[in-house]
């Protein structure tokens, strides 16, 4: 048999690490920071060497996870920042988009969840970049949208609220194993119409 390509071996690893970290996010949310290694290879089908080729540890392993979270929220809420509208129906859209893709996709909750937390379940400082990036490509354009489509004196803290909501409502749906029933367009119907009656009220 001929050996492998560059290409055939490329898409194998891209495949293999796909699978590790699908797997990954699924026992995370069974287990949290708790994980091991050896918990992923089970879950994945993989053997423990395998995993390990790929990950010496599992803190290297939800580095990448998380950073290819953000990658995936950035495209998920993309078409909110880019479509048209004004920026309160822009603002709407985008938690609409990202609601969806939280339920959707474990990685992304993950992600969601850890800035949320302030990665205080992670060791040392190395996700400062990550946290800062997640303010520069998605939480700050959201609050520029709350800030020119809502007369708020604090966009900050109703994106933090909608940010909030959004995670703790997919985290009722995960942790009850409800996903598909998750009324999306719903929560979020109900969160920007209490925003902006209490904005009206305090005019």
């Amino acid at each position: 048999m001929s050996p492998r390509t560059k290409e055939q071996n490329d898409a194998i690893r891209e495949m293999r690490m796909n699978q590790i970290m699908n797997a990954a996010a699924e026992v995370y949310l069974e287990k949290g920071i708790q994980l091991e290694i050896r918990d992923i290879a089970v879950k994945a089908e993989l053997g423990y060497g395998t995993v390990y080729h790929y990950y010496k540890n599992k803190h290297m392993l939800l580095e990448d996870l998380l950073w290819d979270a953000l990658d995936r929220t950035e495209s998920a809420i993309l078409p909110a920042l880019t479509g048209d509208g004004d920026s309160l129906r822009k603002a709407e859209v985008f938690s609409r988009l990202l609601l969806r893709k939280c339920v959707e996709d474990p990685s992304v909750f993950i992600f969601l969840k850890s800035v949320a937390d302030n990665f205080h379940h992670f060791p040392g400082n190395r996700f400062i970049k990550l946290s800062a990036d997640f303010q520069e490509r998605i939480y700050l354009p959201f609050v520029e949208l709350i800030r020119e489509g809502i007369s708020s004196d604090s966009p900050e803290k109703t994106a933090n609220l909608i940010f909030g909501s959004l995670v703790g409502c997919t985290a009722l749906n995960i942790h009850h194993h409800m996903q598909s029933d998750i009324d999306v367009e719903g929560i979020v119907d109900m969160i920007f119409s209490g925003i902006q009656a209490k904005e009206r009220s305090t005019e």
